[in-house]
C-alpha cells in the first residue's frame, strides 16, 4: 500500500470520527428541540403515498440537499448523512480512500419521488460528498410515481397527511376521475371528513333519485356540484393570501361543516358565495373546535361589530351582490324578525304584513326566514299556534324558507342571523301622536330595537308601510344624501327599475357645493343600466328637509322611499342624519321605506 493511500486512509478516519461526534451532537439537540433528524425510509414513504409506477431517467446530476432518505440504511445516518454507527468505520474509510474526491467515484443509484431522492446504493458516497461540501453528485435515477405527492414538510404530520391522502385517492379514484383536482390539506385527519362528505352526498343522491349511485358517479358529482363551487368562491376572494399555511380543501372542510350546521338550524340553504364572504370573515384558529348551538357558531362567524377594527378581507354587501344583481336576483335571502309573546299580546305578525313579505320573496326567488324571538324557552299553546301559522303561510306561498325560534334579545338575534341575509324586513305601524314608529302592533319590534337594527345592521332594511299595500313598488323616490358618494341606495334603485319596472325620481339632500357633479355621476350610472330618473330640486340635509321630502313623495304618488343608509360617509354624520331626517320621515311617511346599507 502506497504512502499516499495510507495518508488518505488516516485523513478519512479522522473525518469519520469528527462526523460521528457531530452526529451525536445533532441527536442530542434533536431530543431537546423535538425536531427529527432521521432519514426517511423509502419503503415506508411509498407504502403511505401509494405506488403507481416507475421509470428510468438515466444518469444525471442531483443536488445533495434533495437526498432525504434511503432504501435500506435510513437508520445508519442522520438527515444530513452524518454516520451514526461505529461499525461503519471500515466501509466509510475504504470508500473515502478510494479517490481524492467523491466526484471521481461511480454514480450512486437513487429513487426520485417528486423533487426528493432516496439512496438505493451509495449511502457512504453521499455521506462523504456532504462532508466534502459538494453541491451535486452523479446518480442513476429511477423516478417513482405515487398516488399522493410527497409533502414539502417532511415531518411526521406530513407523512401522515400523505398516507391519508393516498388512501382517500385510492378509495375514491378522484385523481383519475378529475386529474386536475388538488385536495391537499395541512392537518392530519381531514380526509376522513372528505370521505364522509362524499358518502353522505351519495346517500342523499340515492334517496332523492330512488336508485343506486355508484361510488364513481357520486365522487364526480360531489366534486363538480359541491366541492368546486365552494372552492371557486374561496379562490375568487383570494382568502388563501391571508392564511398562507392553509389550503383550499382545509377551508372547504371547515366551511362545509359549519355551513351544514347553520343550514340545519336555520332551515334553508346558504349559497357558496355567502358562505365564504360572511363566514370566513370570522375564521379563527379555534375553528377546529366543536361549537354548541346556533349562538356559539354565529358569535364566531358573524361580521365584526361597529366597535371592532375593520376586517380588510370582507367585502361590502353591494360588492358581494354585484354579480348576482345582473345574473340572478339582488335579494337572495330575506329575514323577517318577529316577537312571539302571549303575555304582551304579540302573537306573530299581522297576516297581511307577513303575506306581503312572502309575496316579495316569491317574486325575487328568495329564501325567507321568519325569526321568531321569545323571552322564555317553553312555548305556550297560543305561541305554538302563532309559530305554526307562519309555517303554514310559508307553505301556502309557496316560498322557500323556514321558521327559526330563538330565546333572547330581539336586537341580538336579528343582528346575529341578519348577516346571513340580503334584506331585513321590519313590520311597523305609525302613531300620529308619537314622535317615531311605535310598537303596539302584534309581533312588531319594540322601538329601541327597531332603531338599533337600522343603526347597526349592515344590510338593507325594509320598513313595512300601510296595511293592504302591494309589496312591489311602482314609484320610488330616492332620497340621496350627497355627503355620501354614489352608494348602495342608487345601486338598489337601478335594480328596482330594471327588474321590477319601478319609476325612479331622485331628490338630493345637498348643501349645494357638489350637487351638479353628483347628479352627473348618478345619471351616467343609471344610463349605463338603461334606466332613467327624474331629478328633483335639492334640499338642505337637515331637519328642514323632512317637509319638502314628504311633500315631494305625496305629490308624486310614490309608494316607496329609498333612503341612504346611516353608516355611509363620515361617522360624524351618522347620528345627525338619523335624528334630523330618518326618524321624522319614518314617523310621517305612511308607506314603505327601504334603508340602504
Amino acid at each position: 500500500m502506497s504512502s499516499g493511500t495510507d495518508y488518505r486512509r488516516a485523513l478519512v478516519a479522522s473525518q469519520f470520527h469528527r462526523a460521528r461526534r457531530r452526529a451525536a451532537v445533532e441527536s442530542l439537540l434533536a431530543r431537546v428541540s423535538g425536531q427529527p433528524i432521521d432519514l426517511l425510509s423509502f419503503n415506508e414513504v411509498v407504502d403511505k403515498l401509494g405506488l403507481l409506477g416507475q421509470s428510468a431517467l438515466g444518469v444525471r446530476q442531483i443536488p445533495l440537499e434533495a437526498i432525504v432518505g434511503s432504501v435500506g440504511r435510513y437508520q445508519d445516518f442522520t438527515r444530513t448523512f452524518l454516520p451514526r454507527m461505529a461499525a461503519d468505520e471500515d466501509r466509510w474509510i475504504r470508500v473515502g480512500a478510494a479517490a481524492p474526491s467523491v466526484s471521481d467515484l461511480p454514480p450512486i443509484e437513487v429513487y426520485k419521488i417528486d423533487e426528493a431522492y432516496f439512496v438505493l446504493d451509495g449511502n457512504h458516497r453521499v455521506s462523504l460528498a456532504r462532508l466534502q461540501n459538494l453541491g451535486y453528485i452523479d446518480a442513476n435515477v429511477i423516478e417513482v410515481r405515487t398516488r399522493a405527492p410527497l409533502p414539502l414538510d417532511l415531518n411526521a404530520d406530513g407523512l401522515i397527511i400523505a398516507a391519508e391522502q393516498g388512501a382517500f385517492l385510492a378509495h375514491t379514484r378522484l385523481d383519475q376521475l378529475r386529474p386536475d383536482a388538488d385536495v391537499s390539506v395541512s392537518i392530519p385527519g381531514q380526509y376522513r371528513h372528505l370521505e364522509s362528505h362524499v358518502e353522505a352526498y351519495r346517500f342523499a343522491l340515492e334517496e332523492n333519485e330512488g336508485r343506486d349511485i355508484s361510488l364513481e358517479q357520486a365522487v364526480e358529482r360531489w366534486y363538480d356540484d359541491i366541492y368546486l363551487p365552494l372552492v371557486e368562491a374561496i379562490r375568487e376572494q383570494g382568502i388563501l393570501r391571508y392564511f398562507p399555511n392553509r389550503t383550499e380543501t382545509d377551508f372547504f372542510i371547515w366551511l362545509s361543516r359549519h355551513r351544514a350546521e347553520l343550514q340545519n338550524e336555520l332551515g334553508y340553504s346558504i349559497t357558496p358565495d355567502v358562505t365564504v364572504t360572511r363566514l370566513l370573515s370570522r375564521v379563527k384558529s379555534q375553528a377546529q373546535e366543536s361549537p354548541s348551538g346556533l349562538l356559539a357558531r354565529l358569535r364566531r362567524l358573524r361580521p365584526q361589530s361597529l366597535s371592532e377594527p375593520a376586517d380588510m378581507t370582507r367585502r361590502t354587501w353591494a360588492e358581494e351582490r354585484t354579480l348576482d344583481r345582473y345574473s340572478d336576483h339582488l335579494f337572495a335571502t330575506m329575514l323577517y324578525p318577529v316577537l312571539i309573546d302571549e303575555t304582551t299580546g304579540r302573537l306573530g305578525p299581522a297576516a297581511d304584513a307577513f303575506g306581503r313579505a312572502v309575496a316579495l320573496s316569491r317574486e325575487e326567488g328568495a329564501t325567507l326566514c321568519a325569526l321568531c324571538i321569545l323571552d322564555h324557552p317553553d312555548l305556550t299553546a297560543a305561541e305554538r299556534e302563532a309559530v305554526d301559522r307562519l309555517h303554514a303561510q310559508l307553505d301556502s306561498g309557496p316560498v322557500q324558507g323556514g321558521v327559526v325560534t330563538e330565546v333572547g334579545e330581539p336586537l341580538h338575534w336579528t343582528r346575529e342571523v341578519g348577516f346571513l341575509n340580503d334584506l331585513v324586513i321590519i313590520e311597523r305601524v305609525f302613531d300620529d301622536e308619537a314622535a317615531r314608529p311605535n310598537s303596539v302592533s302584534r309581533g312588531a319590534l319594540p322601538l329601541p330595537t327597531a332603531e338599533a337594527i337600522i343603526e347597526q345592521i349592515d344590510r338593507p332594511i325594509l320598513v313595512m308601510g300601510s296595511v293592504g299595500e302591494s309589496p312591489f313598488p311602482g314609484r320610488v323616490l330616492v332620497v340621496h344624501d350627497t355627503r355620501r358618494q354614489l352608494d348602495e341606495a342608487v345601486f338598489i334603485a337601478a335594480y328596482l327599475a330594471e327588474r321590477w319596472g319601478a319609476e325612479l325620481a331622485l331628490l338630493p339632500l345637498s348643501n349645494g357645493r357638489n350637487t351638479a357633479e353628483l347628479v352627473t355621476r348618478i345619471s351616467e350610472y343609471l344610463a349605463l343600466h338603461e334606466v332613467t330618473a327624474t331629478f328633483l330640486e335639492p334640499v338642505r340635509p337637515d331637519r328642514r328637509a323632512v317637509d319638502p321630502v314628504i311633500q315631494a313623495a305625496e305629490a308624486g304618488a310614490f309608494d316607496l322611499l329609498l333612503l341612504t343608509g346611516p353608516d355611509r360617509g363620515r361617522k360624524t354624520n351618522r347620528q345627525h342624519y338619523l335624528g334630523d331626517v330618518v326618524w321624522p320621515l319614518l314617523q310621517r311617511w305612511k308607506h314603505s321605506t327601504l334603508m340602504a346599507t
